[in-house]
Order: C-alpha cells, then sequence, then structure tokens
C-alpha cells in the first residue's frame, strides 16, 4: 500500500482560462503561483504548497460536454476549519450570484455542493473534529439533505446552528 499524505493537486480543463482563474481567486481565495502562457497551464494554490490546481484550456470546450455523470472527475472537496467558516463560505457564494445546488448533513460533516463556471461540481465542507474517532466503524449511510437558499433570499437556519452540539 502506497502510504498518501494527502491530496497533491487537481488539473481542469476549462473553457475560459481566465474566468476560471477569476472565480477561483476571487470567490474561493486561490492564489495564483504561476501562469505559463506557453504551455497554456495555470497553477493556483491555497497554501504553502506550489499548487492545489492546475488548470489549463481545454482544446475544444464546445465539445466537451458529455453525459450528466460523466467519467473522471465528479467533483472536488475543499475542507474548512470550522463550521463558522462554512457559513461565511455559502454566503460568499451568493455574494458572486453562484447557485449552491444543494446541502448535506453527513453526520460526520456538513457540505454545501455548487458549480464552477464550466460546470465542474465542487464541495466545501466542515468536517466534525476527531469524526474518525467518532465513528470508527464508519458513519453508516445516513445523509440528510438540508435547506439551502438563494441570493436575496433568507440564510437556512441550519446555518446558524452550533453544530456539532456536542
Amino acid at each position: 500500500m502506497i502510504r498518501l499524505k494527502k491530496l497533491g493537486h487537481i488539473q481542469l480543463r476549462v473553457a475560459d482560462l481566465e474566468r476560471s482563474k477569476a472565480f477561483y481567486r476571487d470567490v474561493l481565495g486561490f492564489r495564483v503561483a504561476e501562469q505559463d502562457p506557453k504551455h497554456g497551464d495555470l497553477f493556483m494554490t491555497l497554501g504553502e504548497d506550489f499548487h492545489t490546481l492546475d488548470m489549463a484550456p481545454h482544446e475544444s470546450p464546445e465539445t466537451a460536454r458529455g453525459l450528466a455523470r460523466p467519467l473522471g472527475v465528479a467533483h472536488i472537496a475543499f475542507q474548512v476549519a470550522s463550521y463558522e467558516a462554512l457559513g461565511e463560505a455559502y454566503r460568499t457564494l451568493l455574494q458572486h450570484s453562484v447557485r449552491i445546488e444543494r446541502a448535506m448533513d453527513h453526520v460526520n460533516q456538513r457540505s454545501i455542493y455548487f458549480l464552477d463556471p464550466d460546470g465542474n461540481r465542487l464541495e466545501i465542507y466542515f468536517e466534525m473534529p476527531a469524526a474518525l474517532a467518532r465513528f470508527p466503524a464508519g458513519r453508516g449511510d445516513q445523509n440528510r439533505e438540508l435547506a439551502v437558499s438563494g441570493a436575496g433570499e433568507p440564510l437556512p437556519a441550519w446555518l446558524s446552528e452550533r453544530w456539532p452540539a456536542s
């Protein structure tokens, strides 16, 4: 078995590199580590690693659309450090006119799902502290859908809950 430390990076092929760069930078808080116009790649990071995302323009984005559940990356998930940060992420997405597709209570974490400008599904989640110790035998299939709201609507009540309760 290979002992992996953490997710290294995700490579995305995008329709419009500048539009995607603006979304990931201005909405999700990535910063540009390097942009290589000669090869078309854009490397963006969230922390100390050189890059978390490697983006390049798709050679023919107009024909790249596939089935509703194509092979490849189903979604990319980003973890936040606190439940309050999950609420802030929710508000930030709405402020940038990003539609939240759904929100889920996965027992050990709560998640919000949305799309980037090219239709790539993204997730932002907060995992309760010591989740692995709390659920050593797994969490079971107890997912529960949470209410979502749109721009200009009141925020869902679950965002102001103290979570986890204990």
